[in-house]
């Protein structure tokens, strides 16, 4: 192309268009790295977060199955009218049960957190290819 009296040859034109792309592409991935940072940061907060629910949602499924056995157990001893058997025997049993609903707990997150491990390293893998 001509301007005045300079003129452009094709190479001056591929060098100058290789430039733009190269500080485009430069430029892009500043903006990647920016965005990777930022979601590896949210990741932690949301992990801390889902532990958190997950020790209350354990707790609160062993202090259920208590008061459940504490209930049927004080509310049959009541209607018999008989010393607190029903009350030991449906406590130990409701322990038992929130046990047994915590254990079942403990391995959904065990399975739910060896799914994300693996999808997170399959990403991984895919963006470092």
């Amino acid at each position: 192309s001509v301007t005045g009296d300079s003129v452009v040859t094709g190479d001056e034109l591929l060098k100058m268009t290789e430039n733009d792309n190269e500080s485009q592409i430069k430029a892009l991935t500043e903006r990647l790295d920016k965005l990777k940072n930022s979601k590896a940061e949210q990741t932690l907060a949301d992990d801390h977060y889902n532990q958190a629910h997950m020790a209350w949602r354990m707790v609160i499924e062993l202090v259920a199955g208590l008061v459940i056995g504490f209930g049927i157990g004080w509310g049959l001893d009541f209607v018999f009218n008989t010393r607190p058997i029903f009350l030991v025997l449906f406590i130990i049993l409701g322990m038992a049960g929130g046990v047994n609903v915590m254990l079942r707990t403990a391995k959904e997150i065990g399975i739910n957190q060896g799914l994300k491990n693996s999808s997170t390293k399959q990403r991984n893998d895919d963006v470092d290819n």
